[in-house]
């Protein structure tokens, strides 16, 4: 079973509609989705938000999201106020919590393969539109699936604009067991 790193838990937080100063302080005692970003300018990001906000809107046994993005308190406030203003978000501007998390910087296939390309064409038929690149160009998103400190279920991104089905999270129809822990049962 793998764990959260006890330095990503006890990390000082920043953000929006957070409810505590650490990062183990904002994950509830329930299953939550903890969804790293990449910069706001990416269509991807702006894609997954979207995305998400719809199910946990239509899914009423969808997990709470926390997202954390690789930016400034200010510049989250800005995008989430626009795309989903309930949103729980921690800022990350050093991108530490990235790295505690295991996220490391794409290459160039995950960055700009012909794979991403594909995707872009799926991310703009939803609406989506590049932005303003941010910083942390390189960095890879990451999608873990948590109870507390224990990891249910990660998303491997196999590059920037692979895309999991999020109904497939335990919890939500249909459940698959890919990636979950045979452990765990979903609550």
């Amino acid at each position: 079973m793998d764990f959260l790193p006890k330095e990503l838990m006890q990390g000082p937080v920043q953000g929006r509609n957070l409810i505590g100063q650490t990062f183990e302080q904002n994950l509830p005692a329930k299953q939550t989705l903890l969804v790293f970003l990449r910069h706001f300018g990416c269509i991807f990001c702006r894609e997954c938000v979207s995305d998400l906000r719809d199910l946990a809107d239509s899914i009423p046994a969808f997990p709470p999201v926390l997202f954390v993005f690789p930016e400034e308190v200010r510049m989250g406030e800005e995008f989430f106020q626009r795309h989903w203003p309930e949103a729980s978000a921690i800022a990350d501007p050093r991108a530490g919590f990235f790295g505690l998390a295991g996220l490391e910087d794409g290459n160039f296939l995950e960055l700009a393969g012909p794979e991403v390309w594909g995707s872009a064409l799926r991310a703009v038929a939803k609406g989506n539109f590049y932005g303003v690149q941010g910083q942390h160009l390189l960095q890879m998103p990451g999608a873990f699936l948590v109870l507390k400190d224990r990891i249910l279920w990660k998303h491997k991104y196999r590059h920037i604009g692979d895309h999991p089905d999020w109904t497939k999270l335990p919890g939500c129809s249909p459940i698959s067991s890919e990636n979950l822990d045979p452990g765990i049962l979903p609550a």
